[in-house]
C-alpha cells in the first residue's frame, strides 16, 4: 500500500479583511493536487510537474460558523472557528482587518498556534493584528507603509521597517526549532510576497507554470522587495 501523503494545512484569517489582502492564497491553490488533476486534463504539458502537486486543505477562520464579513460588502462561509481550529497547522495567513476588529477568540488562537505552526504570513495591517497579541515584541516586521507611524505608536516594542515584504526567524516548537514570519505591506506587496515564498520553497518551474503564469502574477517585473 502506498504511503499516505501528508496534507498541507493552511489557516486563513480573513474576517473583516479586505479581499485583496488574501488574493495570494490562489497561488497556493494552484499548487494543490486538486488543481493539478483539473488542469492537466486541459493542458497536458503541465503533467510534467505532477509529482510536485501537494494535497492541501484550506481552513477559513472566523469567530463563529455563521456567514462572516469581508470588505467590500462580501459575505463568506467560514469552515472552522478560531476555537475549533487546530493549532498545529503548516501555515497561517493573516489578512488586515479594521483596527477595531480584535475578537478574543482570534487572539487566543494566534497565541496558542504561534509556536506550533512553523510559517506565518501577514499582508497589509495583518501584522498589526498579530502585533496586538504581543507576539511580535522585539521582531523586525513591516506593514502597509501608509500606517507605519501609527504602527510604531501603537506597538513601540516592535521594530517596524519600511519595506514591501520581509522575512524574520521566529520560535517553533517542532523540528529544527525555528519558524518563519513573512510580513508584507499593502495587498500588491502581499501578492509578491506569496509568489516569492513559493518560488523559494518549491520547484520554480512548477510554481511559474501552475500558478504565476496562468494568474499573471509576475514578481520579477514588480517593484521588488524594497520601495527605494
Amino acid at each position: 500500500m502506498p504511503a499516505q501523503r501528508k496534507v498541507f494545512r493552511i489557516g486563513v484569517m480573513l474576517e473583516e479583511v479586505q479581499l485583496s489582502d488574501i488574493v495570494g492564497v490562489d497561488i497556493f491553490g494552484n499548487l494543490s493536487r486538486e488543481y493539478m488533476d483539473l488542469v492537466k486534463t486541459l493542458l497536458p504539458s503541465s503533467a510534467q510537474y505532477d509529482e510536485h502537486a501537494m494535497d492541501m486543505e484550506f481552513l477559513y477562520l472566523a469567530t463563529t460558523l455563521t456567514p462572516a464579513k469581508m470588505t467590500p460588502g462580501i459575505t463568506y462561509q467560514p469552515t472552522v472557528t478560531y476555537d475549533a481550529c487546530p493549532r498545529d497547522l503548516d501555515m497561517v495567513i493573516v489578512g488586515g482587518p479594521v483596527l477595531t476588529h480584535r475578537p478574543p477568540q482570534a487572539e487566543k488562537f494566534m497565541k496558542e498556534a504561534w509556536n506550533r505552526t512553523p510559517v506565518w504570513l501577514t499582508t497589509c495591517i495583518g501584522s498589526m493584528w498579530l502585533a496586538s497579541t504581543g507576539l511580535l515584541e522585539g521582531m523586525k516586521v513591516t506593514t502597509n507603509k501608509e500606517v507605519l507611524d501609527l504602527a510604531r505608536e501603537m506597538y513601540p516594542g516592535v521594530e517596524w521597517i519600511r519595506q514591501r515584504w520581509m522575512v524574520a526567524e521566529r520560535p517553533f516548537d517542532g523540528p529544527g526549532g525555528k519558524g518563519e514570519l513573512w510580513t508584507a505591506g499593502g495587498a500588491g506587496a502581499g501578492v509578491d510576497m506569496f509568489a516569492n515564498y513559493c518560488l523559494e520553497k518549491y520547484d520554480p518551474g512548477f510554481v511559474k507554470t501552475l500558478a504565476l503564469e496562468p494568474l499573471e502574477f509576475n514578481p520579477e517585473s514588480s517593484n521588488g522587495q524594497f520601495y527605494d
